[in-house]
């Protein structure tokens, strides 16, 4: 659904338990205990046990129904039978409760007339926006709140880090793990059922919520994967998510589909509960990374070793050293080799210099720090002498302090200087290749695409028809014929037999096939083919839509990237790229393309060649199956303006290079009334946010058309992202300067205020600055009114849709 009401879930001022008890052996006595405890209702908020076989409970007044509370409770836990809950829901709903915990579980399997009880909760929850956590929720807890709305043994310290899990025993074993860490969190939710509140909604949340700095996920399945992927990405932009998958999926791909799922949305996946915190421990103290070469100090020659052979294994590298850092070594008589091994009884100055030297080489991304105890050298010297210099450094230091209690002072230096420490080499290493991973992530998320060669646009109405014809026909397997039309619309080749015959087996040769996830819909793969196909286990899966930046990770995913290099251009690593783009493209246009193999597909001479093809067709599949919505085709327009023909189009992540064109073409007043500051330039973080976007929930249009030298240049840009309610749009709008005046801007924000209205937004709203009087007149001419602002110098602009 949305955040809506999601407050009243978090931050109660009052909570009911509905099924309260003194039976140590119900739900509902562990609830109200733990209420209590935790000091909630203690602080100006209200606690209110309902059983009608008491009258008091914990010393507090029990109510015998929901009509006798002093008021509507904010959230509402529902500890009783199954067929109680959908009556109470409604009850709840119609008195002005706006949120539940609904613990009693199993209601999908109960059937009431026809439908079932969960069901029938649900549809009495929705006249009344009443959100529900659950069926089957162990509950939720806002520790610093003092709001323990659960069942659990534990109650979570306050801390940082919000922690959402389907599982509520897996939840319980993480509250008890984390408890003996000294780990807090700002919000803890068993998510039960899900079916109301899902890990969408809860992402939403807890991306804008200030008590949260990471976001921790115990997925077991995923249900709504469009949104769960819209707010899985809003949310990584702004603080690390980490996802831990319970549960192999049977379905073939099914791991390797989730996989790519987390590296679309710039999210971090983790293997164990372990790795889990880990994360947590490494992401939220990490510094930014440029790179995955890494320098290691150390005092044995093992632990070195042990480190090599482990960031060998996760496929990154140890530094090479520059001749300046040699220098530095070689005058504080230490090895010039990495990782630098020093000698057990040096003092502890050498390492001071050798740990300066290191923080000083450009050609390494990180330091890791590696020190075993001796009797020569108390380890918490050493602490002492590094930590200062570590704790300053640009780049990021890792450290393992391996042993128990003679490095335990050395190892709470380090915690005290806010740098990583792991008990082991392994996990040393482990915690940087989690840094790699995540920096790789988050650059798939922010990374610029190139702007895509010069091709021919594909025949979509010749594809759409030539499917649509088949399926009239009965035919589900295309013929040869069909296929080499098919994919030659999109600019594919396929191979006549004679041809395939003549080329003849090849180890180099790479496999593209489409299938369909049954959770997150129609997927692209990419691996070895030809003769490897059958043996090679390495796959790499994405989600369609595709762009160059995302193939190229996808075959750098591959064993035919390394075959690429060893042999071929970058123009064949290129044109089998865009061969992935194009298959993308066919998947989000053809609706009822089901399977698609394209083995064994050779790239030669910058071209591509499938030898052979297999289509398979099935009646058209919902748009909404596809996880991340693709480019809006429908919503282009071409209009005659200021004597000549533009394009109205939804903004591409390839127009990067444009927009950083048009952004230098505007007056630099022009700027800070759109930004409210002065820029130069747009840094590339901010250029990734203004035109890679959420098609689901924000929408830019561009004016565009061909300059002098053919190439495409943008004109003017309105921009408006969606609440998570879908109540209220922020938008901004700019024309280039040498463009204003000739009604370009109302142009527009015509097409902006049409595609709003026709996705039932409610409003439009933004801020601008008092002086901004363009902008207002734009707003007041289509209707709407500028506000008073709260912020001296500023006005709020609103116009209503309805």
């Amino acid at each position: 659904m949305s955040i809506r009401n999601l407050d009243r879930l978090f931050q109660p001022r009052s909570v009911a338990v509905i099924g309260a008890s003194d039976n140590p052996q119900r739900i509902g006595a562990r609830v109200l205990a733990n209420l209590a405890e935790a000091g909630f209702g203690g602080d100006g908020g209200a606690l209110w046990p309902l059983n009608p076989k008491h009258q008091v409970l914990h010393d507090l007044p029990c109510y015998a129904r929901v009509s006798a509370l002093p008021a509507a409770p904010d959230l509402a836990i529902l500890c009783t039978p199954p067929s109680t809950i959908p009556g109470l829901i409604a009850e709840l709903g119609a008195r002005g409760t706006r949120a539940a915990i609904v613990m009693t579980a199993g209601l999908a399997e109960i059937k009431a007339g026809s439908r079932s009880l969960q069901q029938a909760m649900l549809d009495a929850a929705k006249p009344h926006l009443l959100r529900i956590l659950g069926p089957g929720s162990v509950g939720l807890q806002s520790p610093a709140l003092g709001l323990n709305a659960s069942f659990t043994h534990l109650a979570a310290a306050p801390g940082k880090l919000a922690f959402v899990s389907q599982s509520g025993a897996l939840g319980a074993a993480v509250l008890d793990w984390a408890s003996l860490r000294g780990i807090g969190f700002s919000r803890f939710v068993a998510m039960g059922e899900g079916a109301d509140i899902d890990f969408g909604d809860l992402l939403d949340y807890l991306a804008g919520d200030a008590e949260t700095e990471a976001i921790l996920l115990c997925i077991e399945d995923v249900r709504c994967a469009r949104k769960f992927m819209s707010a899985g990405r809003l949310a990584a932009r702004g603080k690390p998510v980490i996802v831990l998958k319970v549960g192999r999926d049977a379905a073939p791909g099914a791991d390797l589909v989730f996989d790519a799922a987390i590296r679309r949305a710039g999210m971090l996946r983790v293997h164990s509960t372990e790795d889990l915190f880990d994360a947590v421990e490494t992401l939220a103290r990490q510094r930014p990374q440029r790179g995955e070469r890494l320098a290691v100090l150390t005092n044995g020659v093992g632990l070195g070793l042990i480190a090599a052979d482990a960031l060998e294994c996760g496929g990154a590298q140890l530094a090479p050293l520059s001749a300046e850092t040699l220098r530095l070594l070689k005058r504080a008589d230490a090895p010039l080799t990495n990782p630098v091994d020093l000698l057990a009884d040096v003092p502890v100055e050498r390492y001071t210099s050798a740990v300066e030297a290191l923080l000083r080489e450009t050609q390494a991304d990180a330091l890791l720090f590696l020190h075993a105890p001796t009797a020569m050298v108390p380890s918490s010297l050493i602490a002492a002498a590094v930590a200062p210099l570590m704790r300053n450094a640009s780049k990021n230091v890792l450290s393992c302090w391996l042993g128990g209690r003679s490095v335990a002072a050395a190892r709470q230096v380090f915690a005290d200087a806010g740098l990583p420490t792991y008990d082991t080499p392994e996990k040393a290493i482990h915690g940087f290749l989690q840094i790699a991973q995540y920096r790789r992530n988050q650059e798939l998320l922010m990374e610029v695409p190139a702007r895509l060669p010069a091709t021919a646009a594909p025949e979509r109405a010749a594809a759409q028809a030539l499917v649509i014809a088949a399926l009239a026909a009965g035919r589900g397997e295309l013929s040869d014929l069909d296929a080499r039309a098919l994919l030659s619309a999109y600019g594919i080749a396929l191979a006549t037999p004679q041809q395939a015959a003549l080329t003849g087996p090849t180890l180099a040769a790479a496999r593209i096939q489409i299938a369909t996830d049954p959770v997150f819909g129609p997927v692209v793969f990419f691996g070895q083919g030809g003769i490897a196909a059958e043996v090679a286990a390495d796959r790499a899966a994405g989600l369609p839509p595709l762009n160059m930046v995302l193939a190229r990770d996808m075959v750098g995913r591959t064993r035919v990237a390394r075959l690429l290099a060893q042999g071929q251009t970058a123009a064949d690593a290129d044109a089998l790229c865009r061969t992935l783009v194009q298959v993308a493209d066919m998947v989000a246009d053809l609706p009822q393309l089901a399977e698609l193999d394209l083995n064994p597909l050779l790239a030669l001479g910058g071209g591509v060649v499938a030898l052979a093809a297999r289509v398979r067709l099935a009646p058209a599949r919902s748009d909404n199956t596809l996880a991340i919505r693709p480019y809006p085709l429908e919503l282009e327009q071409a209009l005659d303006w200021g004597g000549g023909r533009i394009l109205l189009r939804p903004i591409r992540p390839e127009d990067a290079p444009q927009h950083q064109v048009f952004f230098a073409a505007l007056d630099p007043d022009d700027v800070r009334l759109r930004f409210f500051t002065a820029m130069r330039e747009l840094p590339p973080s901010q250029l990734a946010r203004l035109t890679q976007i959420d098609y689901d929930r924000a929408m830019a249009f561009i004016a565009t058309r061909n300059g002098p030298g053919g190439e495409p240049e943008t004109l003017g840009v309105v921009r408006a992202v969606a609440d998570a309610d879908n109540q209220s749009a922020e938008f901004a709008v700019i024309v280039r300067s040498d463009l204003k005046g000739q009604g370009l801007g109302y142009i527009l924000f015509q097409k902006l205020v049409d595609y709003f209205r026709s996705r039932g937004t409610a409003e439009i709203v933004g801020d601008a600055l008092s002086e901004n009087l363009g902008v207002q007149k734009l707003v007041r001419h289509f209707g709407g009114v500028v506000l008073p602002h709260p912020e001296a110098g500023m006005v709020r602009l609103q116009l209503s849709l309805r």
